[in-house]
This record gives structure tokens, sequence and C-alpha cells, in this order.
């Protein structure tokens, strides 16, 4: 997926996600890319997209100008530090075990704090663990990327693996395993959040007003929805 022409003023940059955006062919695809697609054409704006380890994504986004961040939940932390435009997906966290391992099957947080959870340095879920009481020098292994964490997981170097449990689902689909039998989770419900296509807080004022009129006629647009509603689609 390539949005660029040189002359372009405006970059974009996320974490890859294997539900959301993620590279197939040497192309950047998924529903929160193609979100991204629309808002740029309804702005005739143009900008190349880049997918990098997520703290990376977050602080690029946060110190330069110009700078999209495609898939970033909306917190009370992060509100006045970027421009809003449209919300791209609804997520959800838990805490997943494999059923292979049943010692780590676990019914609350607290049995939770006494097993390691692998989870995505700097992201929305480290920063919720790191609130409830949980550390890196006791049960939290935090890595760079989701496929890591992922590989870390299965692998049984850790116990739990903290993410979107759809994640999970879509990963065994894949390779035609139910993974109805292979994982149990237990989701945190205040963890339920929306994310959203946001830009630097230093945008330039054009190009700001750009996307924000382009958000606004986009949310009523049918391609929108679609993309929007893609993993319940999926799900169902």
């Amino acid at each position: 997926m390539n949005f660029v022409r040189a002359e372009s003023a405006l970059t974009a940059v996320a974490a890859e996600h294997p539900m959301l955006q993620y590279y197939e062919n040497n192309e950047i695809k998924g529903p929160s890319a193609e979100i991204l697609k629309l808002l740029l054409l309804q702005s005739e704006l143009q900008a190349p997209f880049e997918l990098l380890p997520w703290s990376r994504a977050y602080n690029t986004a946060l110190n330069r100008e110009n700078t999209l961040v495609v898939s970033m939940i909306r917190t009370h932390a992060r509100e006045n530090q970027f421009h809003w435009l449209i919300k791209v997906s609804e997520l959800v966290r838990g805490f997943v075990s494999l059923n292979s391992r049943p010692e780590n099957t676990i019914q609350n947080l607290e049995e939770a704090k006494s097993k390691t959870t692998v989870v995505i340095r700097d992201s929305y879920g480290y920063h919720s663990l790191v609130k409830l009481g949980f550390n890196e020098e006791t049960n939290l292994y935090v890595v760079s990327s989701l496929k890591h964490g992922i590989a870390l997981f299965l692998s049984g170097k850790v116990d739990l693996i903290f993410a979107d449990p759809n994640v999970l689902t879509d990963f065994f689909a894949e390779q035609q395993q139910n993974a109805q039998t292979l994982f149990s989770v237990l989701v945190l419900p205040e963890t339920r959040r929306d994310s959203y296509i946001a830009a630097n807080i230093n945008t330039e004022s054009g190009i700001l007003e750009k996307l924000k009129r382009a958000a606004d006629k986009l949310r009523t647009d049918p391609g929108y929805q679609y993309y929007l509603a893609y993993k319940a689609l999926k799900e169902d």
C-alpha cells in the first residue's frame, strides 16, 4: 500500500496488527489501512504509510509534525497530545492462557499477578497493567511487537499474553485450528476502547482542516462503515 507523492508534507505511521493493518505481498493492507486511504482520498492529500514497532510509531507521531498515527487508542492521557480525526476500530484487552497449560488459567486479576504476562512496550495494554499494579520486575515481560509476544506465548516462555483476544482467534483460524479449544480468556471490561487515526498536535493548520473536513464527510460513507465493522463481520 503506497499513498505517496514526493512533495507530500504528510506522513502516516502505525504498528503492525494482524487484524487492522499488516503487510501482505509487500503492501500494507487491512481495514484500518483502508480507512486511512479513504481519508486521504477524501481530503485530497497523500502520505507515505509505514509500519513500525509500536513505541517508535507512537513517539514519531507524538514528536514529528504533519504525522498521522493509525489505530491508536484514545485515552484521557493522550487526549490533548493529538488531534483525533476518525475512529477505525473498537478494541478490548484480556489475559489469554493456553488450554494446554491449565496451570496458567486464571479467574481474576490477583491470579494474573502471580503469572508472567507478555505485553507490548508503551502500548495501551502496558499502561493499563501498570495502573493495575503490574511491573516489569515481577510479572511483566515487555516486547516491541505483537508478533514477538505471540511467539513467546506459544513457546511457553511466558504464562499469559495481554492482547485483543480476536487477534489470537484470527491467528489460529489462519492455521485452520479451533481457537476455542486452544486458549482461554479473562477479559477486562474496563479496557474496552475505541482506536483512531490521530494527527500530531503541531500539524499544519491547512492540512489539519482538510483532514477534519474529510473525516466529517467520511463518517456517513458506506465504505467507511464497512471497514469500521470489518472485524465484527469476520467474527460473525
